[in-house]
């Protein structure tokens, strides 16, 4: 199975057959193009330019500075761009204009005078930047190039002197101006200065810094052994307030515990053998016994001294408490005197450091325009320009335009363009059968066949007998192949003598005139007759009889006489140079071949000439212009001719239409002057090359 063809396959399918079809317009429309673009360069008055190139140097006048630092950033290189930009204005400007004219005046030349030069100078000026470069290009365009270059150098003169003026005429204005700045300056800084002092000698600010630093270490110092204090208080309330607690639920032996005094360890070791004794004493002579009561009191006694030491203890952190809550009061006091001093010199030096930082700002823009006053001085006494002539202009040699490869490199892109539009435009326009689809689709009746097209260096009667001179070729077995469709069944040992099995009688026509069916009728008719069929060839084209002179007999009498009854249609049959091959011309001319041929005695002059023939083949005018093969289709089997190229589609309907109207059976339609590249497979297997061309067929 073939695949489909990709959309782009079928896009330069169509272009190739539009170029193929239309390829005399689309190469007359390229060679117009051309001759007019090689004679419009000829007779178009040559343009000279000349060109001249400066240099705009941005910071010409500091060549001196030693302290002038270049800027490669973003706004140094857009600075520079809107400056050549306003440079190249300047250049275009009516002054500059103005001055180079009154200087091309003075030196001898008068094409340019007046208002209307200057204007015509700015339309022969162009004036543009050289990519990433500082370069100015200066054109100048003239009809006689000594004139274009001497134009280009008196602007480059005129601008850099005008250039050179303006500079120093704004160095001598900006040093004006700077003057007055820097004496203002100078005195608010004098002014700034003694504000400056007077401060400080006021408020004693010789040492600040010191003083500032002393201070916050004190309070450093303060807020650490606040810290410290603060610490300590908190540790010993909550120590204190567990001790009280103890204390008031008398837990005074476990309390006895968390002191670490002589007194309080000496009592609770003698608590304990105490305790130990009253155990023996109780364990041996019972609760009882004067000696248990002895040791009992023993123990009231020692735990008595030991609520003792203990309440003193606890007294003792009592004031030890207060103690450290006086010493953290005393800090924060002190803290809150050492803050408030510290805020106050702060805000002296604050109060000093913007009076400090004014009058450095005072001196820094005086230092400013004191070294910028010293720049433009020295611009205004070198007298530097910051333009630099790169190339004088020189007459050019060559014209500028017009430019004869160019123009003819455009014409041939503009021709092959057009002319591959002018054929698509031209295919799509074209509504002429053109391919076998198309042929199929638009007629409702079967394609007998497709005849190739045939040398155009053939003469009429060696294209009328092509097939029978060249029985190989493609052309021969398309015949062969209709033949062979139209179902002739016929035999004959003997042309004189026919034993007929089936009786066939053809009508070739067509729409209109030169698409070849006087050719087709006579190649069918020989290709019947190499079967040793006694074929038949009737001219029924009074109005352009053809077939007699193919043919090689005389024109009449024929046919037309046949019909005005005076002569029998069986006696007027010619032989011809083909075997089997027989012919019955038009005959002598009449004034009315149609009624003619619509008469009763056509039918019957048929049927006699079947009778000795087998095959008939009749050879009438076209359908369009002429109405007699419809008066003649009933009865025949109509063989419709379409020439390739040459007839619209509505027009192929219309004449099937009309034939059918007319009674006709239409055996299918005949495909003539295919071009070869659709056949050349059959001619490579034939052996034979077909020539493409396009000859005039009738």
């Amino acid at each position: 199975m073939t695949p489909p063809s990709k959309p782009s396959d079928l896009d330069l399918s169509i272009l190739w057959e539009a170029l193929q079809q239309q390829r005399w317009p689309a190469t007359i429309f390229l060679g117009a193009v051309l001759v007019t673009a090689f004679l419009a360069t000829k007779l178009t008055t040559p343009i000279y330019e000349a060109v001249a190139l400066i240099q705009l140097m941005p910071r010409a006048g500091q060549e001196v500075d030693v302290n002038a630092v270049v800027s490669f950033d973003e706004a140094g290189y857009l600075e520079r761009r809107d400056r050549a930009r306003t440079q190249i204005q300047v250049i275009l400007s009516r002054s500059v204009r103005e001055a180079v004219i009154s200087a091309y005046n003075e030196a001898g030349f008068e094409d340019l005078t007046g208002a209307d030069g200057i204007g015509e100078l700015k339309g022969m000026m162009t004036v543009g930047p050289r990519e990433d470069t500082q370069l100015v290009e200066i054109k100048v365009e003239h009809t006689d190039p000594e004139r274009a270059a001497k134009l280009a150098n008196l602007i480059t003169e005129v601008y850099t002197v005008q250039n050179l003026t303006s500079r120093t005429s704004a160095a001598r204005e900006t040093r004006v101006w700077l003057e007055g700045q820097t004496g203002d300056y100078r005195t608010d800084l004098d002014a700034a200065t003694q504000a400056v002092m007077a401060f400080k000698e006021a408020n004693d600010l010789v040492g600040i810094d010191e003083k500032v630093d002393d201070v916050t270490r004190r309070m450093s110092s303060l807020q650490s052994a606040l810290a410290e204090k603060s610490t300590e208080l908190a540790l010993l309330d909550n120590t204190l307030s567990e001790h009280r607690r103890m204390l008031w639920n008398g837990k005074h032996a476990v309390l006895a515990g968390a002191f670490d005094t002589p007194a309080l360890k000496a009592l609770s070791e003698q608590h304990a053998l105490v305790l130990t004794e009253t155990a023996e004493v109780f364990a041996r002579y019972g609760e009882k016994h004067p000696k248990h009561k002895e040791a009992t009191d023993r123990v009231a006694r020692i735990e008595a001294l030991i609520a003792q030491e203990v309440g003193r203890l606890v007294d003792g952190e009592k004031v030890e408490y207060r103690i450290l809550e006086g010493q953290v009061e005393r800090l924060n006091t002190e803290l809150d005197l050492i803050k408030a001093e510290l805020l106050d010199k702060q805000r002296l030096k604050d109060q000093y450091r913007k009076l400090k930082m004014e009058e450095d700002r005072l001196r820094k823009m005086y230092g400013s325009l004191s070294e910028r006053g010293a720049e433009v001085e020295l611009q205004a006494r070198t007298r530097l320009s910051d333009v630099r002539i790169v190339d004088a202009a020189l007459p050019p040699s060559r014209p500028a335009r017009p430019s004869l490869p160019l123009n003819m490199a455009v014409a041939l892109l503009v021709g092959l363009g057009g002319g591959v539009g002018l054929a698509l435009i031209r295919h799509r326009m074209d509504d002429t059968l053109r391919t076998v689809a198309a042929l199929e689709e638009s007629l409702d009746a079967p394609l007998l066949g497709a005849l190739p097209q045939l040398p155009a260096s053939l003469s009429e009667e060696e294209r009328a007998l092509y097939a029978h001179a060249h029985p190989q070729s493609a052309t021969a077995e398309t015949l062969r192949s209709i033949r062979a469709l139209l179902h002739a069944q016929v035999g004959s040992s003997n042309p004189k003598r026919l034993v007929v099995m089936t009786h066939r009688r053809f009508l070739v026509t067509s729409t209109q005139p030169g698409e070849g069916k006087t050719d087709t009728a006579l190649g069918l008719a020989v290709s019947f007759a190499k079967l040793g069929i006694a074929t038949l060839l009737v001219d029924a084209d009074l109005r352009r009889p053809r077939l007699h002179a193919l043919l090689g007999v005389e024109r009449g009498p024929g046919l037309s006489d046949v019909l005005k009854g005076d002569e029998a249609a069986l006696d007027l049959v010619c032989d011809t140079s083909v075997s089997n091959l027989y012919l019955l011309p038009c005959g002598e001319p009449v004034d009315a071949p149609n009624e003619l041929l619509a008469s009763s005695s056509i039918q019957g002059t048929l049927a006699r000439l079947g009778g000795r023939y087998p095959v008939v083949i009749i050879d009438t005018p076209p359908v369009s212009p002429v109405s007699d093969a419809l008066v003649m289709a009933p009865g025949a089997d109509v063989l419709m001719l379409v020439r390739h190229g040459k007839v619209s589609e509505p027009n192929a309907v219309r004449t099937l239409e009309r034939l059918r109207q007319a009674g006709a059976s239409v055996q299918g339609i005949i495909f003539n002057g295919v071009p070869t590249s659709e056949v050349a497979y059959r001619d490579r297997y034939y052996g034979e090359d077909v020539s493409a061309g396009e000859p005039a067929a009738r």
